[in-house]
């Protein structure tokens, strides 16, 4: 046997890891989707079916849908952010601002002030705020 493939995983050296990779983001992002789960707390969008790992109660799965929404650099995906602002886990809401941030460009300094970990009373506001802050720079954008 030829020891090039011989390996188990020979044949990644041969074919590209980054569809590989986004194929099997996506799958899971569907399976978690319609086993039924839903997040508690703030009332959030999937986008019209679009973005279906934001609803998901894996706090990894609504980072990578984030992540997947700021890979594609759509503007008009980032209203669907702003409930994840006030999330219940630190990390969706510190990822969700990040794209935010990317997502504005060169706007990302007239940000509204954002601390994630901040109380969760204070964590309320933040949804608001940056849609209105939103709203100013990109008008029209979040109806």
């Amino acid at each position: 046997m030829n020891s090039d493939t011989s390996h188990p995983l020979a044949f990644f050296r041969f074919t590209s890891l980054k569809p590989w990779c986004f194929r099997l983001l996506v799958a899971s992002t569907l399976l978690a989707t319609f086993s039924g789960c839903q997040t508690p707390g703030p009332q959030v969008s999937d986008g019209g079916g679009r973005w279906p790992g934001l609803l998901s109660e894996n706090a990894v799965m609504r980072t990578q849908t984030i992540h997947m929404i700021q890979q594609g650099g759509d503007r008009s995906t980032v209203p669907l952010l702003f409930p994840l602002l006030n999330d219940e886990d630190r990390w969706v809401r510190y990822n969700a601002r990040a794209a935010i941030l990317v997502l504005s460009g060169p706007h990302r300094e007239t940000a509204p002030v954002y601390r994630y970990m901040d109380k969760s009373s204070l964590l309320k506001v933040a949804p608001e705020e940056h849609r209105v802050w939103w709203e100013n720079l990109f008008p029209g954008s979040t109806r």
